[in-house]
């Protein structure tokens, strides 16, 4: 309640949603967007003009959303109009916005809807884009963050039609967005809309409506903009300014320059009052276009939309190779079709050139553009996509699917962070059958250094999507949000229903049309993501169990339970998955005993598949010599020591390298490695009881422990009680564990319980001796191998470490690729059901 009164962007979603569920879709009306309702302009409204021309379509109601009532555009429609009564304006985000967002038969957009946005099955959702791109997009940005293009991509998976000028835009736009293989719509390529206003306006009446003079030339400067608007500043505007009188100038009183700036700063114009200086922000560019002799431009996709004209196009871009360096090109700036040039000069310079002669120059490349570009751009645009959404195509126009047909499967992998479960799924990742599978991981948008890394080595054929921004609720989803997270899916107070019914909602605000057909809560900790699966309507879910889980439940750390309130939710939720997966044999016995009492038919429902591991990586990533500086040491500035490098970055953008190094392990002593989180259950404090045991009677041995953790200091403390600080070595993360592994002797885990211990398969693929504790986890790894198994106390800890400096352990001999075989075979089997 205390939300719904002091949140207005909670109120608005409320309002939104209630409306999503309890009213029905209108037929036959329209909702028209463009540019987030800043304009009325572009391809929405050259469809508009063709539809509202139609008499087939005399009984539609058509919407435009805007964020200003007062935009002179809507009287010039009005005007254009007279006898319509069924065109309507309406404030952007208003709640009659939002009402006819959740009702309209028809929504036309040509950039996106607020992540709030939800396409129901009776809407018709159609994407015009708005242009051809020069510069990147989406993932191909240089440097981009990489959710940046989130809310584009989840507005794309909701589409039913992408309407596109040429297959190359099509490409950029949906590769660029990481769709490739999912993308569920129907894609045509169709041409602009907005470019069949260029080649069909009557030019006096552009010229009527600015008072444009009719016995100059004129010439359209159309630069885009750079910076953001809290980042423009009155010099920017000057220096733009500047620029159009010295053009002005260079061409002389022929001709009349006419500005035109991008929508994101024309209220600083305003502001500032240099309005009289430029082209009105409501002016639909593509009519303007159509009284245009020359245009200068830069990236901007406006001379695409010029090309057809046939006309003189000038390019003018200072900043290229910044821009170049920073953003990216998708084409070379050498072939555009007309001159480049990088001083203000060299333009005034081009432009006093003779238009024929101009032409002629570029003719090549122009006609290359023109067939490559817009060989659909012929004044019939707008009525190809009619025909094509509104009347069943019945030219037989073709589509362009960029949906495959192998099976998707979808994951959430745990959050990235740098731990086991990360690990596992991007081992998996490495091995999955792509000839078979179309493979997504769905994550959060929170974008840290150790996630963007994680998710780098990530397999490159896996494609992410993020689920971001505030779920959408009302009062009443919110107390069943609430209670699902407070007392689990048991809950007697719980509309089941209407739980499952609330969390679909939000599963298909962030998948819209993906065919998601199988489901894999990879991570099994976080209560939100195993619920938003569980009552997903997707055909196969499974969830996996990284670890004795009863155990998780009950870890405590600095006295306070890790995951005992996650975990509760997330076992009363496992009844509504088709597979429990634990990650071994071990494990899954105990998870059987622990929790099979919750899920009916837990003995088919309850299995286990080893994880996968990338045994080619660790062997090469494990020897100094082959990577990494090529096995050069770094020295210390700070206390002269050699350190063997194990990360090397090159930042692309400055050419600052970055090296971490560690110190390398005494050759001359008996070196013992631990790598685990530092947490109760990895039980370190036994293992270090046990080695100063050891210390005791052998001096020459030191141990190695790599990892972090919320228990670092009782762990330092331990050290520091034993006076062991010369002897046990905490050396953090290392981003490259096997480096370090494989410089040691021996290699040692003592946890309590494990879901596998995948560290250990590493140890021994590199070829180490290892002893493990005997839990559930551990047994199942080092059964029937060299490894040793030694029960879970001090004592024993300390005699299998004795026993390797007895010459009593063998390394292991580990075949990984027949490992990984029945591994990927069993996942294949029981994850997915084949």
């Amino acid at each position: 309640m205390k939300e719904q009164l002091q949140n207005k962007n909670l109120r608005m979603k409320s309002h939104y949603v209630n409306t999503l569920e309890n009213k029905p879709v209108k037929k036959n009306t329209v909702l028209l967007e463009a540019y987030h309702g800043v304009s009325i302009t572009g391809n929405v409204y050259a469809l508009f003009n063709e539809l509202i021309k139609d008499e087939k379509f005399t009984s539609y109601s058509f919407y435009w959303a805007t964020t200003d009532l007062k935009n002179p555009m809507i009287k010039k429609i009005k005007d254009e109009y007279p006898n319509q009564t069924n065109i309507h304006f309406i404030q952007y985000e208003s709640k009659k916005y939002l009402e006819l967002l959740a009702t309209c038969e028809y929504l036309i957009n040509d950039t996106s809807f607020m992540p709030y946005f939800i396409k129901r099955d009776q809407q018709v959702y159609i994407n015009t884009w708005h242009g051809t791109p020069l510069k990147t997009l989406g993932l191909d940005i240089k440097n981009a963050n990489l959710s940046d293009h989130k809310n584009i991509q989840r507005n794309f998976m909701h589409t039913d039609y992408m309407i596109m000028p040429n297959r190359f835009t099509a490409d950029r736009l949906i590769k660029g967005h990481d769709l490739d293989g999912i993308l569920n719509s129907k894609v045509y390529i169709t041409g602009n809309p907005r470019v069949d206003l260029t080649l069909s306006t009557k030019k006096d009446k552009i010229f009527e409506m600015l008072n444009l003079p009719t016995d100059k030339k004129l010439v359209l400067y159309a630069p885009t903009w750079k910076k953001s608007l809290k980042d423009t500043t009155e010099e920017d505007i000057l220096k733009l300014l500047d620029e159009l009188k010295k053009i002005q100038n260079a061409l002389g009183s022929e001709y009349k320059v006419l500005l035109k700036t991008h929508y994101f700063i024309y209220d600083y114009f305003v502001e500032h009052h240099y309005d009289d200086k430029i082209i009105p922000n409501w002016v639909d560019t593509n009519e303007l276009l159509s009284c245009i002799d020359k245009l200068i431009t830069d990236y901007s996709s406006i001379f695409f939309d010029f090309l057809p004209t046939k006309r003189p196009i000038h390019f003018y871009i200072p900043d290229k190779v910044a821009y170049e360096n920073t953003r990216g090109f998708y084409l070379d700036l050498e072939t555009l079709p007309g001159e480049l040039c990088t001083t203000i000069e060299s333009l005034c310079g081009s432009l006093k050139k003779d238009d024929v002669t101009y032409n002629e120059e570029f003719s090549r490349y122009y006609n290359d553009y023109l067939a490559r570009f817009c060989k659909n751009d012929d004044q019939q645009s707008a009525r190809r996509v009619i025909d094509i959404v509104f009347h069943n195509n019945p030219k037989r126009e073709k589509t362009i699917s960029y949906l495959s047909d192998k099976k998707k499967l979808l994951f959430y992998c745990g959050g990235f962070y740098n731990n086991g479960i990360t690990n596992s799924a991007i081992n998996l990742s490495k091995h999955i059958d792509y000839d078979k599978y179309e493979v997504i991981f769905m994550d959060t948008d929170k974008m840290k250094e150790e996630k963007a890394n994680n998710i780098k080595r990530v397999d490159s054929r896996v494609h992410f999507i993020y689920k971001f921004s505030a779920v959408n609720r009302g009062y009443s989803n919110t107390v069943r949000q609430n209670l699902l997270y407070r007392q689990g899916a048991d809950s007697k107070y719980l509309n089941k229903e209407k739980l499952k019914k609330h969390l679909n909602n939000e599963f298909k605000r962030v998948t819209g049309k993906l065919p998601v057909d199988i489901l894999i809560d990879f991570g099994g900790y976080n209560k939100m993501f195993t619920a938003l699966f569980a009552m997903s309507d997707v055909p196969r879910k499974v969830v996996y169990l990284h670890n004795v889980m009863m155990e998780e439940y009950n870890k405590k750390i600095r006295n306070k339970y890790k995951h005992k309130w996650n975990l509760k939710v997330s076992f009363s939720l496992y009844k509504y998955y088709d597979k429990i997966i634990s990650v071994s044999k071990s494990a899954d016995d105990q998870n059987k005993i622990d929790l099979g009492h919750l899920i009916p038919n837990y003995e088919e429902k309850m299995d286990y598949v080893n994880n996968s591991i990338d045994g080619d990586a660790i062997i090469k990533s494990a020897h100094v010599n082959n990577s990494f500086n090529n096995g050069k040491t770094i020295i210390s500035s700070s206390d002269g020591n050699e350190r063997i490098v194990f990360f090397e970055d090159t930042n692309e953008s400055t050419g600052v390298l970055t090296l971490k190094g560690f110190l390398p392990p005494k050759e001359n002593k008996i070196n013992f490695v631990n790598a685990a989180r530092l947490s109760p259950e990895k039980n370190h404090i036994s293992l270090i009881e046990a080695f100063a045991k050891l210390a005791d009677q052998n001096e020459n041995c030191e141990l190695y422990i790599l990892g972090h953790g919320p228990i670092r200091n009782e762990i330092e403390q331990k050290i520091s009680e034993l006076d062991m600080q010369d002897k046990i070595h905490l050396l953090g993360h290392v981003s490259n564990p096997a480096m370090f592994i494989n410089l040691c002797d021996c290699f040692i885990l003592s946890s309590n319980y494990e879901g596998q211990g995948l560290v250990l398969l590493e140890a021994m693929i590199i070829n180490k001796p290892v002893i493990g504790t005997d839990v559930p986890g551990i047994h199942s790894v080092l059964t029937g191998t060299e490894g040793l198994l030694v029960n879970n106390s001090i004592d024993d800890i300390s005699q299998g470490m004795t026993d390797f400096i007895n010459g009593k352990i063998k390394p292991a001999n580990f075949d990984y690729k027949a490992y990984n075989e029945e591994a990927m075979n069993d996942f294949y089997l029981k994850v997915c059901g084949e």
